[in-house]
C-alpha cells in the first residue's frame, strides 16, 4: 500500500484554511472558521469512530514533529486493541512550559503586523513592549501581577502620560492573548477600569494628551527663523507647515506622488491614517519648496526609479528623512511645539481668522466630516476650495520682509 503518512508540511500547518486536513495514519489538523486550530487523532473501536485531542496547532501550539510522535504512540495502542485516550490519561502529562511575557509579546506583535498599514505602527508596538516593558519580559507570563505592571507604568506615568497610557493598553492586550492561549488565568492586572484606575492618577488630570502647538500668530516668525537653517529637515518642516500634513505623510513622500504642474500632492491610502487617498492642494510657496528639494534626489541616469525616490532624503542613499530629524531640529530651535502641533496651529487659524467653511478646513486635514449619509452625498474632496484655503494660509504665515526671503538651499545637500 502507498505511504500515506506525513502529508502535511509546516508551511501548510500555518496557511491551510478551515476544515480537517489529514496528515495520514489518523492524524488531522482541525481548523475552524475563526482560524483556531488543534490536532486530533481518529481511530475505530468496536466499529465506532473515536477521536482524541492532541493539543493546539499553529504558532505557539504543538509542533508537527512532536504531534506525529504522539500520533504514532496512539496508533500502536489502537493497533494492539487498547484505548489511546485511556493510555494517555494513565501517563502523567508532561507539563507545558509557560512562555515569558517577552515571548508572548513578540508573538502578539507579529500576529498583528498584517493589519497595520505601515512599518511605523509595528515599530511603536515593538519599542514600547521592548524598552518600557523590559522588566516584564523575562517573567513567565503567568507570573505577571499587579505590582509588576505598576512598577513598569509608574516609571513613565507622570513623565510621559501619553506613552504610559498606550503602554498599559498594550500590556493588557498581551496578557489577554496569553490567557486566550491558556498560559494564565484570572483577572488581567493591566486592566484600567475598576483596577488600575484606583492605583494610578487619572490621565485627564495629567495632560489632555494633545500635541504641543505654536499659536498661529507666531508661526510666521518661526518660519523666518526656520529659513535661516540650511538643512533638509528645515525644508521638510516648512513644507509640513504649509500643507498641514502629518509628519509621517511628509517624511514618506515620494516624487511619484507629486504633480508639480497640477500643484497637487496625492498621498496614497496606505500612508494615510484613515486609510483613504488624500489629495493636498499645494500653494505657490509649497511648490517652490519642492523645486528646491529636487536636486537632493535628482538622478538623470535613473529616471525610471525617480518616482520612488524620497522627496526629503535622509543621509543614507535612497533613505527617507527620519522623524527624529524634525524633533531634533525643533529642539535645537528651543521651541516646545511638536511637528504634529502645526496642524493645530493651522486649524485654529482657519477657525478663528479665515472665513473658510469648517468642512473645507477639516478636509484639508484629511478628517472625516459628517455622518455616513452626508459623506455619501458629498463625493468630492473640495480640492479647488482647499487650494484657496492653503494659499491663504501660506500668505498668512509668510514672514514679514526683514531682508531676503530667498531659500537657503543654493546647493545640493547629502
Amino acid at each position: 500500500m502507498a505511504r500515506t503518512l506525513n502529508r502535511l508540511t509546516s508551511k501548510q500547518v500555518e496557511s491551510l484554511g478551515p476544515g480537517r486536513h489529514a496528515d495520514g495514519g489518523g492524524l488531522y489538523l482541525d481548523r475552524d472558521a475563526s482560524g483556531r486550530s488543534r490536532w486530533i487523532f481518529m481511530w475505530k473501536r468496536d466499529g465506532k469512530r473515536r477521536e482524541m485531542g492532541l493539543g493546539a496547532a499553529g504558532k505557539g501550539g504543538v509542533g508537527l514533529a512532536k504531534v506525529r510522535l504522539a500520533a504514532e504512540a496512539a496508533r500502536e495502542v489502537a493497533k494492539a486493541g487498547g484505548d489511546p485516550i485511556e493510555a494517555r490519561d494513565a501517563v502523567p502529562a508532561e507539563p507545558v512550559p509557560v512562555p515569558t511575557f517577552g515571548e508572548v509579546a513578540d508573538d502578539f506583535v507579529a500576529s498583528l503586523s498584517p493589519q497595520w498599514r505601515n512599518e511605523k505602527h509595528r515599530a511603536q508596538w515593538k519599542m514600547t513592549l521592548t524598552t518600557y516593558a523590559k522588566p516584564l519580559r523575562p517573567l513567565p507570563v503567568d507570573r505577571v501581577d499587579t505590582p509588576a505592571v505598576l512598577e513598569v507604568l509608574q516609571a513613565v506615568w507622570l513623565a510621559k502620560p501619553e506613552t504610559a497610557s498606550r503602554l498599559r493598553g498594550r500590556i493588557e492586550r498581551v496578557l489577554d492573548a496569553a490567557k486566550a492561549k491558556g498560559f494564565r488565568t484570572g483577572e488581567n492586572p493591566a486592566r484600567w477600569r475598576g483596577h488600575l484606575d484606583h492605583l494610578l492618577p487619572k490621565r485627564q488630570k495629567l495632560t489632555r494628551g494633545h500635541h504641543a502647538a505654536l499659536p498661529y500668530g507666531e508661526v510666521s516668525g518661526f518660519i523666518a527663523e526656520l529659513r535661516g537653517r540650511e538643512a533638509v529637515a528645515a525644508l521638510a518642516l516648512e513644507f509640513l507647515i504649509l500643507t498641514a500634513a502629518r509628519s509621517g505623510e511628509v517624511l514618506g513622500a515620494t516624487w511619484g506622488e507629486i504633480d508639480l504642474e497640477a500643484k497637487v500632492w496625492t498621498v496614497p491610502a496606505t500612508r494615510m491614517k484613515a486609510g483613504r487617498e488624500h489629495r493636498v492642494a499645494l500653494s505657490k510657496r509649497a511648490v517652490t519648496l519642492l523645486e528646491a528639494a529636487k536636486p537632493l534626489t535628482a538622478n538623470p541616469a535613473e529616471k525610471a526609479k525617480q518616482a520612488d525616490r524620497p522627496v526629503f532624503p535622509g543621509q543614507a542613499r535612497g533613505a527617507f528623512l527620519s522623524s527624529m530629524a524634525l524633533a531634533m531640529l525643533l529642539r535645537r530651535m528651543k521651541v516646545t511645539t511638536t511637528a504634529h502641533g502645526f496642524r493645530s496651529s493651522f486649524r485654529d487659524w482657519a477657525g478663528e481668522v479665515s472665513t473658510f467653511p469648517r468642512e473645507v478646513a477639516e478636509a484639508a486635514l484629511a478628517h472625516t466630516v459628517g455622518d455616513a449619509t452626508e459623506r455619501a452625498y458629498r463625493r468630492g474632496d473640495a480640492l479647488e476650495k482647499r487650494r484657496k484655503l492653503m494659499e491663504a494660509w501660506a500668505g498668512y504665515v509668510e514672514p514679514k520682509p526683514k531682508g531676503s526671503n530667498l531659500l537657503p538651499f543654493g546647493r545640493a545637500m547629502a
